[in-house]
């Protein structure tokens, strides 16, 4: 203990060294009481309130992702009911229009028969008047050539 009295000593420390602790500490806890705790609190408060927070903004994202799958799921879902209704439209459009190609087809089909068998039965008329005619040029060039012979 002499030893520490004796550094002291040398560093010129005196009875008001004691004053000096006391007041320090006083000023230490008066702090403390007055300014420390408050602060602690406040940055406590501000910790839980930003974990807080960030655990909400994950719970947010989570929601949002949640929220986005559904909504591509509802797209695709949407998408493929679309496809087939306009597959199903197409078919019936394709059904309904090949239907009114055949019944033009068919009335096309009747009137070139019949166009053909009016030209036919033309054709065979103006056969016979052509062959009736080649009878008689026939026989008037067969009565010229036994004439003049």
């Amino acid at each position: 203990m002499e030893m520490i009295v004796s550094v002291f000593k040398q560093l010129g420390v005196n009875e008001s060294l004691i004053y000096q602790f006391a007041v320090v500490l006083v000023v230490y806890f008066l702090a403390k009481f007055l300014f420390l705790d408050h602060m602690q609190k406040l940055l406590d408060l501000r910790e839980d309130k930003t974990v807080n927070l960030e655990g909400a903004a994950e719970e947010q994202f989570a929601k949002i992702e949640k929220d986005q799958k559904e909504y591509k799921e509802k797209m695709i879902t949407v998408n493929k009911r679309l496809k087939e209704t306009l597959d199903t439209k197409k078919a019936e459009v394709v059904k309904s229009e090949e239907a009114k190609y055949r019944a033009e087809e068919k009335e096309v089909n009747a009137y070139i028969e019949t166009a053909r068998k009016e030209v036919e039965q033309e054709i065979a008329g103006k056969k016979e008047s052509i062959l009736k005619e080649a009878e008689q040029l026939s026989t008037g060039l067969v009565q010229k050539l036994t004439k003049g012979l």
